[in-house]
């Protein structure tokens, strides 16, 4: 099965009211364990679990292809561009899509249920994976600072909304490289605690309960419940972006490379 919609909604327990703790992107392969009502249990690709409404879900149709690498992406009816879009997909997606040379600017995303529908060729980017270090530590930063300003949700991941561990596992994600959902350094396979002085651009920081992407020379981003948005920190202090919470609770820095 696979998420079919934009966003699905993971959920603590089978009801809307209990707590809010991930959200799985469209074309995000899972596995189905429980069933309550109209709810089901799922087991994430990358080994979260939820609650999520089951009109969510999807037999998939074919493998993805692409994944989106915009913000936000518009699928729509024609190639034009004054038209309604028909859904909109958030960073992350992945999407089984075709290409034409009668067409310059867009492509072809073909849904579950076999609709297909227009996309600019601009969203779409390759499946990450086996990147060079360099490069993947440059996309790690440039996707988690794409998301300055966002709101803090609790267990947000996209750029309506996104958390601590949302944000680093989403720049992680883009870089083709696999991290636990929560701030938990124990849980990511292969992630190399390191002290701070020895962290580079794109490693992982960690605090009591938070996480946040290195940016180098004393800098960070993180999405702060305590600010309600994305914002670039310092240790500095003397910077005017010097977080005293975060210098007093940091726990460590870690590397996955």
């Amino acid at each position: 099965m696979i998420v079919s919609v934009p966003v699905a909604h993971l959920f603590r327990y089978p009801a809307e009211s209990s707590e809010h703790v991930d959200e799985a992107m469209f074309g995000t392969e899972v596995e189905i364990i429980n069933k309550v009502e109209n709810f089901v249990k799922i087991k994430t690709e990358y080994g979260y679990s939820g609650w999520v409404d089951k009109e969510s879900l999807s037999e998939k149709l074919a493998d993805p292809n692409r994944i989106i690498v915009l913000p936000w992406a518009d699928l729509l009816p024609n190639d034009k561009n004054f038209n309604k879009p028909v859904m909109t997909l958030p960073m992350g997606s992945k999407v089984d899509a075709g290409f034409s040379e009668q067409f310059d600017r867009h492509a072809f995303v073909v849904l579950p249920d076999k609709r297909m529908f227009y996309i600019r060729k601009a969203a779409l980017g390759n499946i990450p994976e086996n990147l060079d270090e360099k490069n993947a530590r440059e996309i790690i930063c440039k996707t988690a600072l794409s998301f300055s300003g966002v709101q803090y949700r609790w267990g947000g991941r996209t750029h309506m909304g996104i958390d601590c561990s949302g944000l680093a596992f989403t720049a992680c994600q883009m870089a083709g490289i696999p991290i636990w959902r929560d701030a938990d350094p124990g849980k990511t396979p292969g992630l190399k605690p390191l002290p701070l002085d020895s962290a580079k651009k794109g490693d992982l920081l960690f605090f009591k309960g938070h996480m946040a992407v290195y940016l180098g020379e004393g800098s960070f981003v993180h999405a702060s419940s305590g600010d309600g948005r994305v914002t670039v920190a310092s240790f500095d202090k003397n910077s005017i972006n010097f977080n005293e919470w975060c210098a007093n609770n940091l726990i460590c820095a870690g590397t996955v490379f």
